[in-house]
């Protein structure tokens, strides 16, 4: 019987299990299809700075690892001038006091100037292998592909007498389920691989209207893209890819790659393309450096955590996270490099724009869609930027223990779980990534600050009950104190 399972291997995973262990992972190694996602999309550097990274016990610890191994040179420095979404605007030095513009102009040297630097994809790779070595995981990850989490419930007479105590059933244990027939046994539950599974893809209606049957590899869903490494075009091909955020810029910088001779862009939120720094909008750029204007009081980052820690109503809380995150944008740096594409028209931009009518030409091999620009567009590939839908309710692995104890409210697939991240008391099932965004960890819950917060919280948790004699036992803290721990803990975790 193990203590703890932790399903997946990304760096979520990887941060939890510095502290725990005994992980398991379709792929069998440390940040595997997280490297493969990367090199599927030649994405060239992380978004998050470096001071936000896997290792929970050292903060500085990659910076001190770009030192040791003299790799400064795979770091992209932070521009002094931030873009976010704000009309198309950004935040400049104007807006910052006299310390900030201090803190933020720092050129004296290496170290200090780490801090706002940007590291590259092999650069990440090579520090989770490292911390892999150092906190000696490279033995504790078995190879496996989860299909089904089954809650034990206690026996009969265990059950009723914990009923007389709790008030509910409680989990005995659990079996996880693999691909390859085997079932692991063990008292809790980790889930740290978020909705990017191909069954969760986020597929429009109108590929569902497409009547005629068409090769696989001619309409591709990035999740499919990253998973796989295909070859993905053809030279010459006409290919059109819909989203609007990072990853369909890093796909059409892909088929330019690839050799495709035109890319149709389409996005159906935005008039025009829209950027900004971090996906996390105002929120992660303005902790602890900048301060914003919201329905006419002035908030900085701390000011935004405690409103959302403070606010109650489960919907405000989403809409607080889609605000944060404001739905796709591409970063200065992507627009840049596909700036010469679009000028030249070799990309076309198709901005507030859908599909409305899709079909395939067997006998010219070809696409032909309508869309709602009253446009029409005849290709060789249509590739889905789409990202992947979020509902608890509908994630396979969760089926079965959502039957067993049903969660008090999911609001839009969103769930609202214990402030540990655990499912329900009595089922110590844990949630990281996205799903743990709505209760307490906010808009940064699929960044690795998102992370790291989530990986203490769940790992305080599981110590915490851990030493206790038996009977019921609560959530750890709660209250103003533990809210203002966790403004601290997330302010701290973005900028010292």
């Amino acid at each position: 019987m193990l203590d703890v399972v932790i399903i997946g291997s990304g760096p979520h995973a990887l941060t939890l299990a510095s502290l725990l262990s005994d992980p398991v992972d379709t792929y069998g190694e440390w940040a595997g299809l997280w490297e493969r996602q990367f090199a599927a999309l030649n994405i060239p550097h992380l978004r998050s700075h470096t001071l936000v990274h896997t290792d929970p016990l050292n903060q500085t610890s990659l910076q001190e690892f770009v030192l040791k191994h003299e790799r400064s040179e795979e770091l992209r420095s932070l521009p002094d001038q931030i873009y976010i979404l704000d009309e198309n605007a950004f935040f400049n030095d104007a807006r910052l006091g006299r310390k900030e513009k201090k803190r933020l102009n720092i050129r004296s040297t290496l170290r200090r100037s780490l801090s706002f630097s940007l590291p590259g994809n092999q650069l990440s790779v090579d520090f989770f292998k490292h911390q892999v070595k150092k906190y000696k995981l490279d033995k504790i990850l078995q190879k496996g592909t989860v299909e089904r989490i089954l809650p034990v419930i206690e026996d009969l007479e265990e059950e009723q007498e914990n009923i007389r105590q709790t008030d509910r059933k409680t989990v005995k244990y659990f079996q996880v389920h693999l691909q390859d027939g085997s079932v692991l046994k063990a008292r809790r539950v980790v889930m740290a691989t978020g909705p990017t599974r191909a069954q969760m893809a986020n597929v429009p209606d109108w590929v569902q209207g497409i009547a005629e049957t068409h090769p696989d590899e001619r309409l591709r869903h990035t999740v499919h893209l990253m998973h796989q490494l295909p070859d993905s075009c053809e030279a010459g091909q006409r290919v059109m890819v819909v989203g609007g955020g990072l990853t369909s810029a890093h796909v059409v910088s892909l088929a330019l790659q690839q050799g495709a001779s035109r890319v149709t862009w389409v996005m159906r939120k935005h008039l025009q393309l829209q950027l900004k720094q971090f996906d996390v909008g105002d929120v992660e750029s303005l902790v602890g450096r900048y301060s914003h204007v919201e329905h006419g009081i002035k908030m900085d980052g701390r000011a935004y955590l405690r409103q959302f820690y403070n606010e109650r109503s489960l919907h405000k809380r989403l809409n607080m996270i889609r605000q944060a995150r404001k739905g796709g944008a591409i970063t200065p740096e992507a627009y840049i490099h596909l700036q010469p594409f679009i000028q030249t028209q070799q990309v076309e931009l198709k901005t507030f724009c859908q599909v409305s009518e899709a079909s395939w030409c067997y006998r010219n091999q070809t696409w032909n869609l309508s869309l709602s620009s009253g446009d029409r567009w005849t290709g060789d590939m249509i590739w889905l930027a789409t990202g992947c839908k979020l509902d608890v309710k509908q994630d396979p692995l969760l089926s079965d223990v959502m039957k067993e104890f049903p969660i008090q409210q999911v609001i839009e697939g969103w769930p609202c779980i214990s402030e540990s991240l655990q499912w329900t008391e009595g089922c110590p099932l844990y949630l990281m990534g996205q799903y743990a965004a709505l209760q307490q960890v906010g808009p940064h819950a699929v960044n690795l600050a998102g992370g790291q917060a989530a990986s203490r919280r769940i790992a305080e948790d599981i110590v915490h009950r851990q030493t206790q004699d038996g009977g019921r036992v609560s959530d750890p803290g709660g209250g103003k104190s533990r809210t203002e721990e966790y403004i601290q803990q997330m302010h701290g975790l973005f900028w010292l």
